[in-house]
């Protein structure tokens, strides 16, 4: 399994004095104070099969999941997905992933799906999913690498990281669904919004985006975090009695 990814990493390199010892052990603590985080592994077996449209939401303990679709003038209710019941591989007319025997979401012409904090003014991280291409049809020959799914991480000032993952082709004739592992770099982010889109790549290995309704995918058991809300006070005291301390020496 070969994954691509694209970071963003800003580093600032600086030489510390005696007397900015303070801030580097806040920096510290502040890293060792960090809010706990509440894991979820979200998946869709306890949905009813359904078609989803442009703007549908799923709600789930922490987190909320909405398609979207990228075609100019969408319309509320345009078909971008669907919850299949991974049982009847057949249920879903194309050619879907059959080893996944409970729910999945299938992202729909060239549909996207939002993952976001169902608490407004959240943030959520991301440490892996299972996912699957989803072909246009059985019986077609596809390449090796029938698709990408790329993941992206908007942070509340709209900037955004990505990192894209290679769906492989037929496996014995059929689509299967493979775990993947976001990078630490990318797992450990906090961000206010997550969007998951798909390419549909052809046998010269180009792949494209929202442009043919082919850039199709399953995704299953999503495993996501958001900040545990009772730390937040722990770490602020914490930070607080340091500022005290370091205003202390500072008086000396």
């Amino acid at each position: 399994m070969t994954r691509i990814v694209h970071t963003q990493i800003a580093a600032t390199a600086n030489a510390f004095s005696a007397k900015q010892w303070t801030g580097a052990a806040i920096l510290a603590l502040s890293a060792a104070w960090a809010p706990a985080a509440i894991a979820d592994v979200i998946n869709f077996d306890n949905l009813d099969s359904q078609f989803v449209g442009h703007g549908d939401s799923l709600e789930f303990q922490h987190f909320v999941l909405t398609g979207a679709s990228n075609a100019a003038g969408a319309s509320y209710g345009d078909l971008v997905g669907a919850v299949f019941d991974g049982t009847d591989p057949a249920a879903c007319g194309m050619a879907c992933p059959t080893n996944n025997k409970s729910n999945y979401y299938a992202s729909l012409n060239d549909g996207i799906i939002y993952l976001d904090p169902l608490k407004a003014g959240g943030s959520v991280s991301l440490q892996g999913f299972d996912a699957s291409f989803i072909g246009y049809a059985q019986g077609v020959s596809y390449p090796a690498v029938a698709g990408l799914l790329r993941v992206q991480g908007f942070y509340a000032n709209g900037s955004s990281i990505f990192e894209t993952y290679q769906l492989g082709g037929p496996i014995g004739g059929n689509f299967q669904f493979q775990h993947f592992n976001t990078s630490s770099a990318f797992g450990s982010q906090q961000f206010a919004s997550l969007a998951f889109f798909g390419f549909t790549c052809n046998t010269a290995g180009s792949c494209s985006a929202f442009s043919s309704n082919k850039g199709q995918f399953a995704l299953d058991n999503i495993v996501a975090s958001v900040p545990e809300p009772s730390t937040y006070a722990m770490m602020l005291l914490g930070l607080a009695g340091i500022g005290f301390v370091a205003r202390r020496r500072q008086q000396a």
